[in-house]
């Protein structure tokens, strides 16, 4: 059994502007001032992350920052609610998973730098959000290469069972979907689907590298999905 942990922003859905209007308009009311995320890079990364650069390029020392990162997160978590008609799942996702529901050789769950209402909050606007039942997040751990351990540990707890090198695969558009489960030894599947292009994932060295998921065949035989079950 694999356990098939999916990123969302790039990955699952198609990228969208509104995370950024949400944290500049929560910071700046925080802060009573003009918060920008113009050069803040939030492909592959935490919420936590984002907040934190977004408050040091706006000129807020270490110690500002930490006081007023929770109060930040709580705000964000509060007002970044997603509709439906701005929030579009990536080309051949909802095949993908439909196809991949019954199966029973696979495990569907999340991992995401979203902290966890948000996460539900952008898959519940396309109705994804049943499809998976855990996850791991960013308020679970700033750092993303921490995630894969606790979906793992999830998993566990979820199916009863231990999942460990590849049978556990990251699929994500970022480098660092592809880094963060390095340690773990997990099967990384790129999609040139976000941001980054498909030359800088390459780079970066995946295991598996796709233009998009609109192929189940070929996204099955590269994952090492059995293809009698798949």
């Amino acid at each position: 059994m694999k356990l098939l942990l999916f990123d969302i922003d790039g990955t699952l859905l198609k990228p969208m502007q509104s995370g950024r209007d949400h944290i500049e308009y929560v910071l700046g009311e925080l802060c009573g001032q003009t918060i920008s995320t113009e050069d803040v890079a939030f492909s592959g990364r935490t919420d936590p992350q984002i907040l934190r650069d977004t408050l040091r390029l706006a000129g807020f020392g270490p110690e500002e920052i930490e006081e007023l990162l929770p109060v930040a997160l709580t705000h964000y978590t509060a007002h970044a609610t997603y509709i439906p008609e701005e929030v579009e799942s990536s080309d051949g996702v909802v095949e993908l998973l439909e196809y991949l529901k019954p199966n029973k050789d696979v495990q569907l769950a999340l991992l995401t730098g979203n902290v966890r209402v948000t996460a539900y909050r952008k898959l519940a606007a396309v109705q994804l959000d049943d499809l998976f039942p855990f996850g791991a997040f960013g308020c679970d751990d700033a750092d993303r290469n921490k995630l894969p351990a606790i979906a793992a540990k999830r998993a566990l707890e979820y199916c009863g069972r231990t999942f460990t090198g590849e049978n556990i695969v990251i699929i994500g558009d970022s480098v660092h979907d592809i880094t963060c489960g390095r340690e773990i030894g997990a099967l990384s599947v790129a999609v040139a689907t976000g941001f980054t292009s498909y030359q800088h994932l390459k780079s970066a060295n995946p295991h598996v590298l796709l233009q998009d998921l609109t192929s189940i065949h070929e996204f099955c035989t590269q994952a090492r999905i059995e293809q009698n079950t798949c």
